[in-house]
């Protein structure tokens, strides 16, 4: 596959499902390669963090993403398969893995090599319920500042959608019991003939909505905290797998797909 990043301005967002058209701007990307997994606002940089899974790698970019401000290397994984990153402010990122857990971690301005293992003090390990099919565990996780609220989501057999406070600790918890996690509602009947799959999810702090991301569907959905949805968005048919999604400075909507695909939606 090509290494390309493509940006592309979506003409309309509606609130419910429509086929979007686009204009394309492509533009080469070698640093990135395969594996685009997931992405994150920075808002004290004004930058974006791009993770790839099974590599252990993190590329900061500037918002016109012409080329890699640096690139972080994540050592000591005890799962390598990263899948998502969002951004907790104050130099904090958190990483979902496949293996069900989630990472709090420290990356200052300079960095390019941090170690992520759960036993130093600025590492926390969180464990969420494991999956019960292998390799279909978590795929993404998001945070909502206003509400310190974590939710994460796994890809399928089930899809569950995870929801526990931040702890007020920087302890790892092993147990998802002891973190609190719950699901706040029944996931596969909500998104059953409307998305076959999860890839992402993002919290909008000033609607107070959740939004989920499906790769297979190719398909946003905006839901309420109790679990109403609110709308339905499609995709372009190409790129094929959206894996991460944030939103930019203004509000917009960006969406990652593999190999290395970035899709800004207006």
């Amino acid at each position: 596959m090509k290494t390309q990043i493509v940006l592309t301005t979506l003409l309309s967002l509606s609130t419910s499902a429509f086929a979007a058209e686009a204009v394309s701007v492509q533009k080469a990307l070698p640093e990135v390669g395969s594996n685009l997994s997931g992405i994150t606002y920075n808002y004290d940089s004004d930058s974006y963090f791009l993770i790839q899974n099974n590599s252990g790698n993190i590329f900061e970019y500037k918002v016109d993403f012409t080329k890699p401000v640096r690139t972080i290397r994540m050592t000591n994984l005890t799962d390598a398969d990263t899948e998502d990153i969002v951004y907790l402010g104050n130099n904090q990122y958190a990483i979902s893995t496949e293996s069900n857990q989630v990472l709090i971690l420290k990356i200052d301005e300079v960095q390019t090599t941090v170690d992520v293992r759960d036993s130093r003090d600025d590492v926390q390990m969180m464990q969420l319920p494991a999956p019960a099919k292998h390799n279909k565990g978590l795929e993404g996780v998001c945070f909502s500042k206003k509400h310190n609220t974590f939710y994460a989501v796994q890809e399928k057999k089930p899809k569950r959608i995870f929801e526990w406070a931040r702890p007020s600790h920087g302890n790892d918890i092993a147990d998802a019991a002891a973190l609190g996690v719950k699901e706040p509602f029944d996931t596969e009947k909500i998104l059953k003939h409307v998305m076959s799959d999860l890839s992402a999810c993002i919290y909008d702090d000033k609607n107070n909505q959740l939004l989920l991301l499906s790769h297979e569907s190719s398909r946003v959905m905006r839901l309420t905290r109790q679990g109403q949805v609110v709308s339905t968005t499609d995709l372009p048919l190409l790129p094929d797998q959206y894996e991460g999604m944030t939103f930019t400075k203004d509000g917009k909507l960006i969406v990652v797909s593999e190999p290395n695909i970035v899709v800004i939606l207006k």
